[in-house]
């Protein structure tokens, strides 16, 4: 073969090669897919029984979405309690999707849903004390300041047993201002920060000041909910 040949046939492979490569990009960017966009959630419900327990969790549901923006087989991969797989089934089978699409056109696809299911940090120690810590509270709230004796408080606990575990090592402290409600049976009640030098401490002092119990206090010798405010602070 001379060398004009060999240079004609070693052109002609290119060409092919080029061509080829050419007509996979155009295949490639043609089978691009759309992955599926819910347009419309349902929220899960806490089953009723872990959420009186103050019990939170997760599930993750694995399915298909067809070509019509269903859910179709829906399971549980993976749930901390099959209660909360099953009310996650339940949900997501009432979304909705805008289906995946492959070069356009409407494709069945597999989908993965993570769903959480959280407490309140209000729920939370409204369980762990056995009582409602926080609550509407209709009946008229005096001003400490307006009583003739400061309520005498009965129990208080050690305010750095609560330090955060997020801060141990830190040596970090904070001062807080608590204001809340005594009730009628020297409880504690809806507490709420006013201020705060350090971010974090915030939930660890109002659960240390849930605790405090006082003196059932009397007003014209009738039991009264009482407001005042208390100075915290917790160090490790």
């Amino acid at each position: 073969m001379n060398s004009l040949n060999r240079f004609l046939l070693s052109l002609l492979f290119a060409t092919i090669t080029i061509t080829m490569t050419a007509e996979e990009e155009v295949e490639k960017e043609e089978d691009e897919i759309a992955p599926p966009q819910a347009v419309y959630k349902v929220d899960p419900s806490h089953p009723p029984e872990l959420f009186e327990k103050g019990i939170a969790g997760h599930a993750i549901i694995v399915g298909t979405v067809d070509m019509f923006g269903s859910i179709i087989n829906p399971h549980i991969e993976s749930a901390t309690h099959n209660e909360f797989g099953m009310a996650a089934i339940l949900a997501c089978s009432e979304w909705i999707f805008e289906p995946a699409t492959k070069n356009g056109v409407p494709i069945e696809i597999g989908i993965r849903l993570p769903f959480n299911f959280e407490i309140s940090f209000e729920h939370a120690l409204n369980v762990e004390l056995g009582r409602e810590v926080f609550k509407k509270i209709e009946d008229p709230i005096l001003p400490s300041a307006d009583l003739d004796i400061s309520p005498s408080p009965r129990f208080i606990p050690v305010f750095d047993d609560f330090y955060p575990e997020e801060f141990e090592g830190s040596g970090v402290a904070a001062a807080l201002s608590i204001e809340f409600i005594i009730g009628p049976e020297g409880l504690v009640h809806n507490p709420k920060v006013i201020s705060s030098s350090m971010d974090g401490f915030e939930e660890a002092a109002l659960e240390a000041v849930s605790q405090i119990k006082y003196q059932p206090i009397a007003v014209n010798g009738k039991h009264a909910y009482i407001s005042m405010k208390l100075p915290v602070h917790i160090s490790e």
